[in-house]
C-alpha cells in the first residue's frame, strides 16, 4: 500500500525507530501514535533508550534531498548521530532537527548491506538501480523480498584506502580463537 501524498500532504513520510544503533524505517500512516494516551507508552520507550522520530522528505527533481526530523521520544546525541549516519548513507544533503540543521556530504554510492529480522538473510547491493530506488524513496528497502519481514535500514560500508607507506601499517596482533 502506497500513501497518496497529494491527499495527505502535511503528514510525515516515514517513522524511524532507533534502538541499539539500528534504524528501522516504515512508511508513515495516520494510525501511528502522535498524541493522546498512547504517548505515555511512546515516552516509556524513550526512557528505555529507544528513539522514535517522524521524517518528512524534501525532494528536488523527484529525489530525496533533505529531511525534516521530528524526534517524538528518546532525543539525545546518540539518537541524533544514528539518524544522521542513516541519512548520510541514504544520500541526504541536509537534516533539519527542530533546533539545528545538520549538513551532510550528499549522495555516495557504496556497498550497502543489512540482515533480515525474520529469515536472517544478508542483503547487499551497490547497483545503479538500487541507489536510484533509494534516492527516490528517501530510505533503503524496508521489507525482506524473501519472507516479508521488516529489515533494519541498510548501512553503507565505508572503504578506507590503505596507507601508501608499508611502515605506517599497524602490525597484526596474533590471537587465539576457539573452534567450538
Amino acid at each position: 500500500m502506497v500513501r497518496d501524498h497529494a491527499a495527505m500532504p502535511d503528514l510525515p513520510d516515514f517513522r524511524l525507530t532507533v534502538c541499539r544503533g539500528t534504524v528501522l524505517a516504515i512508511d508513515w500512516y495516520p494510525w501511528l501514535t502522535t498524541a493522546g494516551p498512547l504517548m505515555t507508552l511512546l515516552h516509556a520507550r524513550g526512557r528505555a533508550g529507544v528513539a522514535v522520530a517522524d521524517v518528512t522528505v524534501v525532494r528536488e527533481d523527484e529525489v530525496a534531498a533533505e529531511a525534516i526530523v521530528d524526534v517524538l521520544t528518546g532525543d539525545g546525541p546518540r539518537a541524533r548521530e544514528t539518524i544522521a549516519a542513516w541519512a548520510r548513507d541514504v544520500g541526504y544533503r541536509r537534516l533539519w532537527f527542530p533546533d539545528a540543521p545538520v549538513e551532510l556530504p550528499g549522495p555516495f554510492e557504496g556497498d550497502a548491506e543489512t540482515r533480515c529480522n525474520g529469515c536472517g538473510v544478508r542483503m547487499r547491493d551497490n547497483g545503479r538501480e538500487f541507489w536510484a530506488h533509494v534516492r527516490e524513496l528517501g530510505r533503503f528497502p524496508a521489507a525482506c523480498p524473501l519472507c516479508g519481514a521488516d529489515m533494519p535500514q541498510w548501512r553503507v560500508r565505508q572503504k578506507h584506502d590503505p596507507p601508501s607507506d608499508p611502515a605506517a601499517m599497524t602490525a597484526a596482533t596474533p590471537r587465539r580463537t576457539s573452534c567450538s
